[in-house]
């Protein structure tokens, strides 16, 4: 699940060349959930299929949504993540409303929905290891148009490349992949922003390196993020796993938010090898955050004294 995350976050920051794009910033993971909520209320035949379609028609029509208010502005940063933080605010509201008035039917989505790991079996994770190697595998496939989509509009044009199709296909199977992690364990957000961005912290400067780097890194953090929650469950209260990374991320990312550059402009090259104030102070910021849910994984398996 976790190394999903990662990838579909890495393929978002590398397509639309933005560090705070991710499934839950961009409203394709609420728009997935609230596909997958009018399926169960419409009681559509077809059973589990019917559900990966869901999730998928949902979280396409966000998508589409919101790079299309984003399409105008030239994918401009801010923009495409307000859109997707306005549409993921408008998508739980609509699916509030729907559990209000249809609790009995829902019921047992509530868990689902707030990303608990404990509900996910060996079955899932049977049924979502081939999707998951699928998409890593075309991702693959996809590396040079990835990698020129990286730089500039003009000189991915130049050098050849059909930028509006590679962003759709690109695209495509990010929210694709973004779907199917829906289906199968609800929304854990924040994962696949800090996962690409860790990748590159640890060293991928390559294009290749962060694509096996993010996965990994994805996977550790929600092992440490479901390490702590279970620790909480022994000294204090059950919280889904959904619900921590949340509640973790939130800040970081309203941190990050004034940060972020509103154009696509590189730095000065009379910059030398001197690193960024900023990029100290993120990095600071990264290992802060491993390291409080590594203490309190620490703490959980017993050593903490």
């Amino acid at each position: 699940m976790g190394a999903g995350l990662g990838l579909a976050g890495l393929l978002f920051q590398q397509i639309l060349r933005n560090p705070l794009a991710e499934p839950t910033t961009l409203g394709v993971s609420s728009g997935a959930q609230l596909g997958i909520t009018v399926a169960t209320l419409w009681h559509l035949p077809g059973g589990a299929l019917t559900q990966q379609f869901a999730a998928l028609s949902g979280a396409l029509l966000v998508g589409a949504l919101v790079f299309g208010v984003a399409w105008g502005k030239r994918l401009s940063p801010v923009t495409l993540i307000l859109a997707g933080l306005v549409l993921s605010l408008y998508s739980g509201a609509v699916n509030q409303i729907f559990a209000i008035f249809n609790h009995d039917q829902l019921q047992n989505m509530f868990l689902w929905s707030t990303g608990a790991l404990n509900q996910m079996s060996w079955e899932n994770v049977q049924q979502l290891w081939p999707r998951l190697l699928l998409a890593f595998v075309l991702a693959l496939a996809l590396l040079r148009p990835l990698t020129l989509m990286g730089l500039d509009d003009g000189v991915a044009k130049n050098l050849g490349l059909a930028l509006s199709v590679a962003r759709v296909g690109g695209l495509g199977l990010a929210i694709l992949l973004s779907a199917q992690l829906v289906n199968v364990a609800g929304i854990i957000g924040f994962i696949g922003l800090f996962a690409p961005l860790l990748a590159k912290l640890l060293g991928g400067r390559r294009l290749i390196t962060r694509m096996l780097l993010a996965p990994l890194t994805g996977a550790l953090l929600l092992w440490l993020a479901d390490s702590c929650v279970l620790w909480l469950s022994t000294h204090w209260r059950d919280i889904p796993t959904g619900t921590a990374t949340a509640l973790l991320g939130v800040p970081i990312l309203l941190w990050l938010l004034p940060r972020l550059r509103t154009g696509s402009v590189p730095p000065a090259l009379n910059q030398g090898d001197k690193v960024p104030a900023e990029r100290q102070n993120l990095l600071r910021w990264a290992l802060t955050g491993l390291a409080i849910p590594g203490a309190a994984g620490v703490g959980w398996s017993g050593v903490w004294p």
